[in-house]
């Protein structure tokens, strides 16, 4: 059994500088993430609204864990 979780982070800009900060701020993330036990699944684009003027760019990632058993002090 597993639990899953999404997370929204960014991972584009159309500044060369900012891009390299927010794909830094994500991977530091998923890193955190993934030593928690979590594994990557998928991710998906969010689609930006073009009348929007933010220039980051958002994704959608899938992450998945294996359920850990919990033992109650009352099966013993």
């Amino acid at each position: 059994m597993y639990i899953y979780k999404k997370l929204i982070l960014v991972t584009n800009n159309s500044s060369w500088w900012k891009q390299i900060k927010y794909r830094r701020e994500s991977a530091k993330h998923l890193f955190k993430e993934r030593s928690h036990g979590w594994k990557y699944i998928k991710k998906e684009l969010i689609k930006k609204n073009s009348s929007c003027k933010d220039t980051r760019t958002f994704y959608t990632y899938y992450l998945r864990k294996k359920a850990e058993k919990i033992i109650s002090a009352d099966s013993h």
